[in-house]
């Protein structure tokens, strides 16, 4: 079993770095495009909702950088993780001026290297869904979390679609109607033949959630656990909703 799990790390690993670039770019455009306003204003109001100041945040999986970039802009001290090289490349790239304000690091989200206790806030964006262990993944987030401190987990049910037929329907529909409407399909950058046979792997892709996460962080010992639904007019641009109506964003919000 162990064999097979690295097998699969590794893999996930060689389609994120092949992918690095084109994710990178689309991460960019959103930093130059209205979407960083939107996730600012959405984030900063959950940060000062906390009853304790938010000083230290950690970015899990942070891909190009997106969140970890917005952050830093605003003043927060963010450390970045993300299992490919290639990804954290991409992040620093688009950081610009930001990049020596941000802790970069290679380490994967299931396997923290930190101290117990050591930051105000967690955030993360598209992770937890293609995760091998995200029992694991969430032990972790929760003993590196100060008491007090927050998680922050926005997600997706992306490959859903691959066990429900109704969903399959609308993720076909929205394919249609960008070409329709002769806009970006956000689908066509990706090797979706091998992103889908990868996700049939992943846990998560079977279940419909976020009330799976709702009651594993319970039980972990996160308190007010509070699941926000649908949030894709709170964050996306009008092509990002067309694309993304067969899965809308959802946000995981709990305190340690």
């Amino acid at each position: 079993m162990n064999s097979t799990k690295s097998t699969f790390k590794n893999e996930m690993i060689d389609y994120w770095s092949e992918r690095s670039e084109t994710y990178g770019q689309q991460h960019q455009e959103e930093l130059l495009g209205e979407q960083k306003r939107r996730w600012q204003e959405v984030i900063v109001d959950k940060l000062n909702s906390s009853s304790t100041p938010v000083r230290t945040i950690l970015d899990i999986g942070t891909g190009p950088g997106f969140l970890s970039i917005l952050l830093a802009e605003l003043g927060y001290e963010v450390t970045s993780i993300d299992m490919t090289t290639e990804m954290l490349t991409q992040a620093q790239k688009n950081a610009g001026d930001l990049k020596d304000l941000i802790q970069w690091q290679l380490m994967d989200a299931q396997e923290l290297q930190f101290e117990t206790e050591q930051f105000d806030a967690i955030v993360t964006r598209n992770v937890t869904w293609n995760l091998e262990n995200p029992e694991k993944a969430y032990q972790e987030w929760q003993r590196v979390l100060k008491t007090g401190g927050m998680l922050l987990n926005f997600d997706s049910n992306w490959y859903h679609y691959l066990y429900d037929e109704k969903v399959r329907e609308t993720y076909e529909a929205n394919r249609k109607k960008t070409q329709e409407l002769d806009v970006r399909d956000y689908y066509v950058d990706t090797n979706i033949d091998w992103m889908e046979k990868l996700a049939k792997e992943m846990p998560l892709s079977k279940i419909s959630r976020p009330m799976w996460d709702q009651r594993l962080l319970q039980e972990y010992g996160f308190e007010n656990v509070i699941i926000h639904e649908d949030i894709n007019n709170d964050l996306l641009s009008e092509v990002q909703k067309l694309n993304f109506q067969f899965s809308p964003i959802f946000l995981i919000e709990a305190k340690k």
